[in-house]
């Protein structure tokens, strides 16, 4: 049985591998070209490992091409600042439907789950609309507004029912030594639901460092601008430069590539609340 269970897991292993290294080639192609002086048109046959000695100004001239670098930083400033606020919103308010009891509560949040239907394009007109009104299209603060308020719906409902498998008896002990609802959360709900908080905070991360739409929507300055928006001046720019084209998406993909190496630990934590209580 012990040698059937080893062949087994080797053979699962190395399948998993297998289809590993077919979901890295494209990456590892768009690495190695980026390391080239790639241009006119790309080769027939995929480039997996880069020529020597490694062509490192396609870095440089992407970095500095196109205001590149500063919309790096303001990627970076709006994308944390919008995802910070997002946390505090749907989490405040999965906290209030997992523990506070109020009239109409069921009725409240079903509302809230039906907003989740409406397409994020037909409610660009609104959000526009109170935006202008407000006097924050073209800034950073109604960007952080606008993303504050994203998946909001959606980000309750998975963090609501995290936060109702946290025994309440573990919260009444913390009253018990004078804790209030603040520090409750913060010291026992936001601790013992990390997994979840973690997987959505890199989600969100992910669509507002890639997010175009609403960059081109809501901001005119160039000065305000992305990494989404400077892609596509590359695209328009450098066309058959696929040197310098992949060395511009492998500096946008490095932070996302980080940011999930950082936090994978925390997707696979479950149980963080076992032997907790005591039978």
């Amino acid at each position: 049985m012990k040698k059937k269970k080893m062949i087994s897991q080797i053979v699962t292993h190395v399948i998993l591998i297998f289809l590993a290294t077919i979901c890295l080639l494209p990456f590892l192609s768009m690495i190695s070209t980026s390391l080239m002086k790639v241009k006119g048109v790309l080769p027939n046959e995929p480039i997996i490992f880069p020529q020597f000695p490694l062509y490192l100004e396609n870095y440089v001239k992407a970095w500095t091409a196109n205001h590149f670098s500063t919309y790096f930083v303001n990627t970076i400033l709006v994308s944390v600042v919008g995802l910070i606020v997002n946390l505090l919103i749907s989490i405040t308010m999965a906290y209030s439907f997992s523990r506070f009891q109020f009239p109409g509560k069921e009725g409240l949040f079903n509302v809230l789950l039906l907003t989740m239907m409406i397409p994020a394009q037909l409610a660009m007109i609104s959000q526009y609309t109170v935006l202008n009104g407000l006097k924050l299209i073209d800034t950073y603060q109604g960007i952080w507004l606008l993303w504050g308020g994203t998946c909001v719906a959606g980000n309750t409902f998975f963090y609501r029912g995290f936060f109702e498998a946290v025994p309440k008896e573990l919260e009444e002990s913390m009253y018990l030594d004078g804790a209030s609802r603040f520090q409750t959360l913060i010291h026992c709900i936001i601790p013992l639901s990390k997994p979840a908080i973690a997987t959505q905070a890199v989600l969100a991360f992910n669509g507002y460092w890639t997010n175009l739409f609403d960059i081109l929507t809501f901001t005119k300055s160039t000065q305000k601008r992305t990494l989404s928006v400077a892609l596509q001046l590359f695209r328009g720019q450098y066309t058959t430069n696929y040197g310098l084209m992949f060395a511009a998406c492998v500096i946008v993909m490095v932070p996302i590539v980080i940011l999930f190496i950082i936090f994978q630990k925390q997707f696979m934590q479950q149980g963080l609340t076992d032997g907790s209580l005591k039978g």
